[in-house]
């Protein structure tokens, strides 16, 4: 079967396509013929050696959608022929394995191109704004990168579950797009002091939950835009650059977390949760945001446009 995979570490230029052998399904997996994978930030960082795992060669993706081809022993829930999503580590195949834990079956009419694309970012987005903190309808969040894959999912749910969203972007392109999915206000982190903006949309009480993967300054400054009580999430650190929360603010009474969707944490239903997102989904009131769909073959394009910052949205992968 053919595979995107890396040999080693660097630029969008060390990410080959070759064939590799067909995986075989071990206990309490399923393989699946990929129908469509995903690109994630996750991917642009694993190959630059940034990512957690180092082990070389590897077959990239963190996702993919298809149908099952064979299950392993022990799997009786799910069966040969099912369409299904999941987090899928190797996805970007032409077929991957899943552990059950992290397959999702596809409701009939789901299009199973944008499938390959809806796991990671739609749980990500579920958590950050159901599991971290308790907020209430009226609450203000503010969502850093919003025109990404995360933060176009954010944005939507915020609007959906009633809290008001500050989304902020790099272009009016991206900013409009965030309008266009509900956010309450924008700003142009280039052109504009997030910072002092989000003081001033506040009238300087700040916002009650804070949203980004950017790392260094983006969070630093993020944390200062929080409400007393509030708290920042950061979940990725897309500059690669270390950041210093001071003593100081949690003093203040904020609060600073991490989220990792694959952590394994004690309680986190993912299977429920992605009930209730694709139950929103086919009810079309919310959306997979697709910037553009490529070949598999051309992976390392997809790497060039991501890692440019040029996307808005996912990009999906065709095997």
């Amino acid at each position: 079967m053919k595979a995107a995979r890396i040999h080693t570490f660097g630029g969008p230029e060390v990410v080959s396509y070759e064939d590799i052998p067909l995986p075989t399904p071990k206990a309490n997996e399923v393989l699946f013929k990929v129908t469509s994978t995903s690109m994630n930030y996750a991917d642009v960082q694993w190959r630059r050696g940034n990512y957690v795992d180092r082990t070389l060669p590897a077959t990239l993706g963190r996702e993919a959608a298809g149908i099952i081809e064979a299950v392993g022993p022990g799997v009786t829930a799910l069966h040969v022929g099912q369409p299904i999503m999941a987090r899928s580590p190797g996805g970007h195949a032409e077929f991957a394995l899943a552990q059950v834990d992290n397959v999702f079956p596809c409701p009939a009419g789901l299009d199973m191109t944008q499938a390959g694309g809806i796991p990671i970012i739609f749980l990500t987005a579920y958590h950050l704004l159901q599991s971290m903190k308790r907020l209430q309808p009226g609450n203000m969040v503010l969502v850093q990168a919003a025109a990404s894959g995360v933060g176009t999912v954010l944005v939507q749910l915020c609007k959906q579950w009633g809290y008001r969203s500050i989304a902020t972007a790099s272009t009016e392109a991206k900013l409009e797009l965030a309008r266009q999915l509900g956010a309450d206000e924008t700003i142009n982190y280039v052109t504009q002091d997030f910072e002092a903006e989000v003081k001033r949309l506040t009238n300087g009480n700040g916002v009650q939950l804070a949203l980004e993967a950017v790392g260094g300054e983006v969070t630093e400054k993020s944390m200062r835009c929080l409400a007393p009580f509030g708290c920042l999430v950061n979940y990725g650190n897309a500059s690669n650059t270390p950041a210093s929360v001071s003593l100081s603010s949690l003093r203040e009474n904020r609060a600073a977390m991490g989220f990792a969707l694959s952590a394994n944490v004690p309680g986190r239903d993912n299977q429920s949760a992605m009930a209730e997102l694709l139950s929103l989904i086919m009810d079309k009131k919310v959306r997979l945001i697709v910037d553009q769909v490529l070949p598999l073959s051309e992976a390392a394009k997809a790497h060039a446009h991501l890692s440019s910052r040029g996307a808005m949205g996912k990009v999906l992968l065709i095997p």
